[in-house]
């Protein structure tokens, strides 16, 4: 005997019910007096941005600006059905590095959070809610409520939620005195997402955020350390920036990979 139709449906709309149930289970491992602890301590706290980042679609969300210091071609945090990634869209410009902004509220994946992000948003990243600061002129709202900024998926301490937070915001003060202390070419480069020959590796990453991967190869000048952002990868000679490349495909990424500080790393696995 063949199940009617109403039957199909009613197994349909049981089955969305508990996918829909399970998808509001809280995805933070950090106990609700940590994040308590975390929103107190950052929460109004004006910060200035340490890498230039573009703005653009909150994914589907219409009512906030996703903040990335990486292309939105290039950047992903959810995927489809097939496992393919899906790309934030809609993006806008640029607000430079230094740019003042304010922590309204750093919001973790708990059931709360949940039950109110759109399935078509990196629902299960903590996001950190921030606004320009008074007499911020690089950011412009444009009828948006405010900026996103997305932390990674993986954070399980409150150590490890400080250091990215760290890793994207600088207390008041820091970054402009730091690029008082640039090159002005650098400078405007910073501003403008460039990157110029001579750059150090630092004002790489004020420029175009933290590479995706560091490799280890040989250049005519000795050796490199090769920062990939995907599309792009640049060489680096004695931490200096000696050339932009074209970014090669990840499964052709030499066997040995350096991190960020120098230390050799397994590359990750091959796709």
């Amino acid at each position: 005997m063949r199940p009617t139709l109403r039957a199909v449906c009613g197994a349909s709309i049981v089955a969305l019910s508990f996918a829909a149930l399970w998808r509001c289970a809280s995805q933070t491992r950090i106990a609700p007096e940590v994040r308590a602890q975390i929103e107190k301590r950052h929460a109004g706290s004006v910060v200035e941005l340490r890498q230039s980042s573009y703005y653009g679609e909150l994914y589907d969300e219409n009512e906030l600006w996703l903040l990335s210091p990486h292309p939105f071609a290039d950047t992903s945090h959810i995927v489809d059905l097939n496992g393919t990634p899906i790309h934030p869209k809609g993006q806008r410009g640029i607000v430079p590095a230094g740019s003042r902004f304010v922590i309204e509220r750093i919001e973790f994946p708990d059931r709360s959070a949940l039950a109110h992000r759109m399935l078509t948003t990196p629902r299960y990243n903590p996001w950190v809610y921030v606004k320009p600061a008074p007499e911020e002129t690089h950011a412009p709202l444009e009828n948006r409520r405010g900026f996103v900024v997305l932390l990674p998926l993986e954070l399980e301490t409150e150590q490890q939620v400080e250091d990215a937070l760290a890793a994207m915001f600088a207390p008041e003060g820091d970054v402009q005195r730091w690029l008082g202390t640039r090159r002005p070419t650098v400078r405007v480069a910073i501003e403008h997402k460039n990157v110029v020959e001579g750059m150090s590796r630092e004002e790489l990453t004020a420029a175009w955020g933290t590479p995706t991967m560091w490799f280890v190869e040989q250049s005519p000048k000795g050796e490199a350390r090769v920062a990939w952002y995907t599309s792009k990868e640049v060489w680096l000679v004695n931490d200096t920036v000696a050339e932009v490349k074209d970014g090669r495909p990840v499964q052709q990424a030499p066997r040995e990979s350096v991190s960020s500080e120098g230390t050799p790393t397994t590359p990750p696995p091959q796709s």
